[in-house]
């Protein structure tokens, strides 16, 4: 039987960003900017490169994303200091207070599609996908 493991793993992807979508319905916010939030608001003055490491996604994509939270008024660009080629993002007030909302959300995503599995299947499969995430890395 052919292993089609990565089919499941979009499909899951895919429904968690139209959740965020729903849930977040309203705020400004879309269910693909929700990673940038959290970035953004653990490392404040992260700049554009590093957030495209950290999500594994392309520089023009975070460029994009960055524009659309520029112009609702969630983040605010700086050039470094440091190094001017460097933009550095810094979370806007309006960001900081929808963090606890967009951590609800992740957090109530992961406890429906969780609650199907007991607490050894979860541990299972975190491990696993740990260790394909990692492996993946070493990849690109």
């Amino acid at each position: 039987m052919k292993k089609r493991f990565m089919k499941y793993i979009n499909t899951i992807a895919r429904c968690a960003t139209l959740y965020r979508d729903g849930r977040l319905e309203g705020t400004g916010l879309g269910g693909y900017q929700a990673p940038y939030v959290l970035e953004i608001c653990r490392s404040p003055g992260i700049t554009q490169d590093q957030i495209a490491q950290e999500l594994h996604v392309n520089r023009s994509s975070v460029t994009r994303q960055l524009t659309l939270l520029e112009e609702n008024g969630f983040i605010r660009r700086e050039r470094s200091g440091m190094d001017r080629r460097a933009i550095e993002v810094y979370p806007a007030e309006k960001m900081l207070e929808l963090l606890p909302s967009v951590r609800g959300v992740l957090t109530d995503w992961h406890s429906a599609l969780a609650k199907i599995l007991t607490q050894n299947e979860q541990d299972t499969l975190a491990g696993l996908l740990e260790r394909l995430a990692k492996h993946a890395e070493t990849i690109v």
